[in-house]
């Protein structure tokens, strides 16, 4: 696998928070202000332990700027690439958003609803910066091996293009992903199959310690996985655990501590967990903070693996040849003997997100699931269909954020194990 962090750059003058004041900044090339070289100074502080084989950047001066500090502490010289460039805004570079909106009404709406369908008058259009930062992606990557970590900071349009288009996500889902200031997203490519596994998206812990959120007021979702367990890969050969019992390891008591710390200080009103003990577990220093109940909610439950549970992946494989295949390749065509498919987990939790949004307007509420239960949920919200469960990484007592607002699921996080850097090795 080849690991590349996406990055966006730091702050610029232009980069103001909310609109109507943001303007259409694209190829205008603004250099980084204070605050953005304070930004890239610490997310510099943040990648310092890690091992970059390579850094590349857009043209422009503020992503350029911020990857020459990411890049000074390993040493590495940065590799300017034309096609990672910002948005050719054309007739809008350098409007208010709201002037654009009043001067092309019809065209701005199509915009915010798909941008993909609209070509920006004198400018570029979406589907044109998509191929270009594809192509630019592939010029990076063939340069690369498995086993290396690149770096390639961009801008937030190239970044969010980049994670709809190698995520296969629908178009309009383009404007409901996060990718705050200086952000670490991370994809593992498998050069192999060509594939794209999503590690973790807008990881901004180290600008930020609370989590990120958006205006609107809607109820937010921070969707948890459970601590590690001995049937965790972690701890051992993975078995499948489904609806098998199991408590947390030292190693899964000490991340359901490291929660509580991350999570203690948001003014959380509910938290719920599948009925598993090891999802229960997960909860209780949270719960014991904040002064809540843990509440037992069924729709959070692990998958049911009927004759699968508690095998080894390769028990499993061998007793269970053709499902096991087809497990690993098509999930959705899946019902376990004796057990469940994924549309059984993503109808109970379609219920339960229905119960809980009518009974919490506007709240913060905690969920605790399992691998396979919140990775059904991320596609569920992210559009995505069930076949791709395995293109989303779901690491024990990860965090996923998810916030309603204008009508869809916004998602502001995944995957972020920022609380867990500092933990003990198992």
């Amino acid at each position: 696998m080849i690991r590349i962090i996406l990055v966006r750059h730091g702050y610029t003058a232009w980069n103001v928070s909310g609109s109507p004041g943001q303007r259409f900044r694209g190829i205008i090339d603004l250099p980084l202000a204070d605050i953005g070289l304070a930004q890239a100074r610490v997310t510099a502080r943040r990648l310092a332990g890690w091992r970059l084989d390579a850094v590349y950047s857009s043209p422009l001066q503020r992503a350029a700027t911020t990857a020459q500090i990411l890049a000074e502490p390993h040493g590495l010289a940065v590799q300017t690439v034309p096609g990672l460039g910002s948005m050719d805004y054309g007739d809008w570079a350098g409007l208010l958003r709201a002037d654009v909106a009043r001067r092309w009404p019809d065209l701005y709406s199509k915009w915010r609803t798909d941008p993909f369908s609209v070509q920006i008058p004198r400018g570029e259009s979406t589907v044109e910066l998509r191929e270009r930062a594809l192509g630019a992606l592939r010029e990076i990557l063939a340069k690369h091996t498995d086993g290396e970590t690149i770096v390639i900071v961009s801008h937030q349009v190239v970044t969010k293009t980049l994670v709809c288009t190698l995520m296969e996500l629908p178009d309009p889902v383009h404007w409901h992903i996060r990718q705050d200031l200086c952000n670490l997203t991370r994809f593992d490519h498998d050069a192999a199959n060509g594939e794209f596994i999503l590690v973790g998206l807008n990881d901004a812990c180290h600008l930020e310690p609370t989590l990120p959120r958006i205006g609107g007021g809607g109820t937010r979702l921070i969707v948890v996985r459970h601590g590690q367990t001995a049937w965790n890969v972690g701890a051992g050969e993975e078995r499948f655990r489904g609806r098998t019992d199991l408590p947390l390891d030292h190693v899964g008591l000490d991340q359901a501590r490291a929660v509580a710390g991350r999570l203690k200080d948001e003014s959380i009103a509910a938290l719920y967990a599948s009925p598993l003990l090891r999802a229960r577990q997960t909860l209780a220093p949270l719960a014991e903070a904040l002064g809540l109940t843990v509440q037992p909610h069924d729709g959070l439950l692990d998958i049911d693996y009927g004759d699968f549970q508690g095998l080894t992946h390769s028990q499993a494989a061998s007793t269970h040849a053709d499902a096991y295949a087809r497990w690993r390749t098509r999930p959705s065509q899946v019902c376990f003997p004796g057990g469940e498919s994924l549309d059984d987990v993503q109808a109970r939790l379609l219920a339960m997100m229905d119960e809980l949004l009518a009974g919490h307007p506007g709240q913060i509420i905690v969920l605790v699931g399992h691998q396979i239960v919140n990775k059904v949920l991320s596609c569920t919200l992210l559009g995505l269909g069930l076949d791709r469960i395995w293109r989303i990484r779901q690491d024990t007592a990860g965090i996923d954020l998810f916030q309603w607002a204008n009508g869809a699921w916004n998602t502001l996080a995944l995957n972020d194990i920022c609380h867990l850097d500092s933990m003990p090795q198992a």
